[in-house]
């Protein structure tokens, strides 16, 4: 293996590292993606392309999710309000086998497809060979949502409580309409067409006007009740739906950002309280043109008798290049279920409801080997694909996934350490302050007192009229007095 030493910088502001801590702890803070600045972190470009059954088994668990958000609302917890934010996305394999499942989810997926209308929708999908986008099946989930919250409504109902709904003649009304609704294919064959988007567009929204007008009469038969529960199922879900199955792929990743310069004003500026900052300079090894740190960070989590814990260990973490490109890469949503239960797949999502019949996307799951390569692959891209907007930030970012939660919610658990001899040197601002560059000084010498390091260098950050951009020069013999 061959090792080239190279350098890598991290800009911080002066709060991180007093009140944190970060320069005398000597730590690296992994942020989650909400914490970052840029609010396409954590995007993934969804492709949703497959045979009739996947299709089908998407709409499965749409209509599995639902009926559990319902029992949760209405048997459970009843009186409660719903955690809109956590919805029963994961299956197990015991669920499979649940009375719940072979009677009630039974008769309402077999309810659910009697439709003729519904029933030919996957189907259409399969055939367009289309790469459907997260919002186009939103569209669709948007179009068939008040059936399925109807169907589960009414059989839910009608098997343990409150019969007497099922008479009304409002309700009925409602249901037998939404039951012979035309829309279904129509706007699925709008999605299909290569037209004009801004007009389909506008065609799917006349068309949706109608189900709108359904959500205001269900509204009135509920006039009497307090109706948050009732605007999550029967009107905000597929929204939040469609926002949360994406935890079906990949887990929780947090990340740190460095930057392959230390000459980017508006890096300073936004990172560095405005030069008010230092920017920290690291060695860093390079193998096969791959850079990697070492840094003692989480590896795993085990479980003792106090509960869940983080395994941390000293490892060489790849620096990965940020890639900014104008289109974020494509993830194939069927062939990406990196986490649910490999029997789960194969015996819900990915088969009829007889567990007969089996949809093609089920034979990358074959090799598992090989499937697992191209998924941890396809991790990096995403997460290391930034909009051409971003360039300028000369990026690279260490990641850390499947962190579980709540450890991923606590932030001493996304704090890694890195060794002394690795920080190469300073660069101090050009707005930090005489004390404050003495305080930094003071940390650093305790770090060469433990380590036995003699030397360490400061650099303070100009503007030079001759490079026209920024330089650094060492730290003047005064401020340096203070070291020694």
């Amino acid at each position: 293996m061959i090792e080239v030493e190279n350098f890598i910088y991290r800009y911080r502001s002066l709060e991180k590292i007093f009140k944190f801590n970060e320069l005398e702890n000597l730590e690296i803070y992994f942020s989650k993606p909400s914490e970052l600045n840029d609010q396409m972190e954590n995007y993934m470009n969804i492709i949703w392309q497959g045979d009739e059954i996947a299709f089908k088994g998407l709409f499965k668990h749409y209509l599995y999710t639902l009926c559990q958000l319902y029992i949760i609302a209405t048997i459970v917890k009843p009186g409660e309000k719903l955690d809109k934010y956590n919805l029963p996305i994961f299956i197990q394999y015991k669920d499979l086998s649940l009375p719940l499942m072979e009677t009630t989810f039974k008769k309402i997926y077999e309810e659910f497809f009697s439709s003729n209308e519904i029933a030919e929708i996957p189907k259409l999908m399969a055939d367009s060979q289309k790469k459907y986008s997260t919002d186009e099946i939103l569209t669709i989930l948007k179009t068939i949502h008040l059936y399925a919250y109807f169907v589960i409504n009414t059989q839910i109902k009608r098997e343990f409580f409150d019969k007497d709904l099922l008479n009304e003649d409002s309700y009925n009304k409602i249901f037998k309409e939404i039951q012979s609704w035309k829309g279904f294919k129509s706007i699925l064959k709008l999605l299909n067409q290569n037209s004009n988007k801004q007009e389909v567009a506008t065609q799917i929204y006349n068309l949706s006007l109608q189900q709108q007008t359904y959500q205001i009469h269900l509204k009135k038969v509920y006039k009497d009740k307090d109706t948050y529960n009732i605007d999550i199922l029967s009107f905000e879900f597929p929204e939040l739906y469609i926002n949360q199955i994406k935890k079906l792929m990949y887990g929780n990743f947090c990340v740190a950002c460095f930057s392959g310069t230390y000459k980017n004003e508006p890096m300073w500026s936004h990172y560095a309280n405005c030069e008010n900052g230092i920017c920290l300079k690291f060695k860093i090894k390079n193998d096969q043109n791959k850079p990697y740190i070492k840094i003692y960070s989480p590896t795993g989590v085990y479980c003792d008798n106090n509960g869940l814990k983080i395994e941390k260990k000293w490892n060489y973490s790849i620096l990965n290049k940020i890639d900014y490109n104008c289109e974020y890469p494509e993830i194939d949503f069927f062939k990406s279920l990196g986490c649910i239960p490999h029997p789960v797949i194969d015996s819900f999502w990915l088969c009829d409801n007889s567990k007969t019949k089996f949809s093609s996307c089920l034979d990358v799951y074959k090799d598992m080997d090989e499937w697992r390569t191209k998924y941890y692959k396809k991790a990096r891209e995403y997460i290391c694909t930034k909009s051409k907007n971003w360039e300028y930030e000369q990026e690279y970012r260490v990641f850390k996934m499947d962190m579980v939660h709540p450890t991923y919610e606590d932030k001493n658990n996304r704090l890694a350490k890195y060794n002394f001899e690795d920080l190469d040197a300073i660069i101090f601002g050009r707005k930090v302050s005489f004390d404050d560059k003495k305080k930094v000084i003071k940390i650093i010498q305790t770090h060469c007192k433990n380590n036995g390091q003699k030397a360490f260098k400061f650099y303070d950050l100009y503007y030079s009229t001759l490079t026209k951009q920024l330089e650094i020069k060492p730290c003047n013999d005064y401020i340096l007095s203070f070291y020694k």
